[in-house]
């Protein structure tokens, strides 16, 4: 009732506060104006908090303490008062980090001002060091040196402190690797002092600012091409090559688009002859969950290891019924209880808590039917796993780690997965947030848990500066161990 009165009282306030268009005034600089009207701003910001309350999947995962309408009361008076497209936008991305998913993002309208931009070098976080790894051309601080210091204060701490509110997720090593991304784009103009140690042992004192208008720089350390590898198919999102005579290596850029007769026509045969396979999603964002399925059903005649999704469900016509203070419209039956844990976010179409759900679900296998497979390849398998393997790739890893022919190397995957819903916004912006609450075959959600590898493995600061790939390296013996025990030789 407390929230029904704000938002009634709205447009009363929305005529004494803000900086709408009517207040503007022609001499004033554009960066000190608001693009957009505080009525538009507001809507926005109300629209967030309204379609987050109805449809986000992971309203049971959140702290029991956390109050979703005191936050955006909180919000409230920034959005309004803001006097910059900054101070609206910052507020905007910090208000939707609160969901802590890793899904959700806001993306601001094309005509909002925005006054970024990004420091001159690009950064490579290695178990919490930060090295140099790619450069303008004109900055001096050689590449492979390591971020000790930020504004005389440890080169972490200080991003996390300033930064890590606009990143919604959770999982480590993800958030951090988000928060540092965050740190290399902020204030036009603002200039920073940092304390570097140079491969050479040196340390080097310099100041930076905010100028670069890209991400992308020249000068950049060497990465491992596979160019000396025989290339055996390059057909997107696949990339097949052979390693050595025994293993071959499959990546997988992505799952999105139909890849499934691509699959079974070209890749299989590319893969059958090898005695075993490196399969590389690190740099697989998601997309359908049905092409990772395709390639894990492959390598078994087992049915697939099954995952559990729930849709957070909203249906307004319950609401009477949620209030056990009047007994005109509560009764205590199981509408009602459903209605109760609706206006609660925790109502996912199953009529008990969905751990109370899966606790007595026994039957754990997928059977799905799939097309069809030209064969079935059983031979070991190591995938390569990184905190920017997320949604499909996040549920094509928990599944991969509860089959037997699957090792699992690298780092946590990214933890946020689940059907992705836009919305857009009066302000012409708009935001993304998962509406499916996912479980693994484990019967653990995958929101902020990802899946941990079974070898966590970090690239070396001495393989960084010399362009080898660590997890890969370590991947080729590792199966190649693994073949020698299946064979016995």
């Amino acid at each position: 009732m407390k929230m029904k009165k704000l938002i009634s009282t709205l447009i009363v306030i929305l005529l004494l506060a803000g900086c709408s268009e009517k207040t503007q005034h022609v001499e004033e600089p554009v960066q000190d104006q608001c693009t957009k009207s505080v009525e538009l701003r507001v809507a926005a910001l109300s629209e967030v908090w309204s379609t987050a309350q109805y449809y986000y999947g992971y309203w049971n995962q959140m702290p029991e303490d956390f109050d979703w309408d005191e936050k955006y009361q909180e919000f409230l008076p920034r959005v309004m008062n803001a006097k910059t497209d900054d101070e609206y936008v910052d507020a905007m991305r910090e208000f939707v980090a609160l969901l802590h998913d890793g899904h959700t993002s806001f993306i601001p309208a094309s005509e909002y001002q925005l006054n970024k931009a990004y420091l001159p070098f690009d950064l490579e976080d290695l178990d919490g060091r930060l090295f140099l790894k790619a450069a303008s051309r004109d900055y001096e601080v050689p590449l492979g040196s390591e971020l000790l210091e930020v504004e005389n204060q440890p080169a972490l701490d200080y991003i996390l402190e300033n930064f890590e509110k606009y990143v919604p997720v959770l999982t480590e090593p993800a958030h951090e690797i988000e928060t540092v991304d965050q740190f290399l784009r902020d204030e036009k103009g603002k200039e920073i002092t940092l304390k570097w140690l140079t491969p050479q042992g040196e340390i080097v004192d310099s100041k930076v600012s905010y100028e670069t208008s890209s991400s992308v720089y020249v000068n950049q350390l060497k990465t491992l091409s596979l160019s000396d590898k025989k290339h055996l198919l390059k057909s997107s999102p696949y990339f097949v090559c052979e390693l050595n005579e025994d293993l071959v290596y499959l990546e997988i850029t992505s799952f999105m688009g139909d890849s499934e007769d691509l699959y079974y026509e070209q890749v299989m045969p590319l893969l059958e002859p090898y005695s075993g396979v490196i399969i590389d999603i690190r740099r697989n964002g998601g997309g359908n969950s049905y092409n990772g399925d395709i390639v894990l059903n492959s390598f078994t005649d087992q049915p697939l290891p099954r995952t559990f999704r729930f849709e957070s469900e909203f249906h307004s016509s319950w609401i009477p019924y949620g209030d056990n203070d009047d007994s005109l419209f509560y009764s205590g039956g199981e509408l009602d209880e459903s209605a109760q844990r609706m206006v609660k976010h925790e109502y996912y179409g199953i009529d008990e808590e969905i751990d109370d759900y899966l606790s007595h679900i026994e039957e754990l296998e997928d059977h799905r039917e799939f097309p069809k497979k030209p064969f079935t390849m059983d031979k070991p398998v190591v995938i390569l796993t990184s905190p920017y393997a997320g949604s499909a790739a996040d549920t094509f890893s928990v599944m991969a780690k509860a089959m037997d022919n699957f090792t699992l190397m690298g780092l946590t995957t990214h933890g946020a997965t689940g059907n992705i819903y836009d919305v857009s916004l009066s302000d012409g912006s708009k935001y993304t947030l998962s509406i499916m609450n996912c479980y693994g075959p484990n019967k653990k959600s995958i929101w902020n848990r990802g899946a941990e590898p079974d070898i966590e493995l970090w690239t070396t600061p001495e393989d960084l500066l010399n362009g080898e790939d660590t997890v890969l390296n370590a991947a080729i013996e590792t199966l190649q161990r693994q073949i020698k025990e299946r064979t016995g030789e």
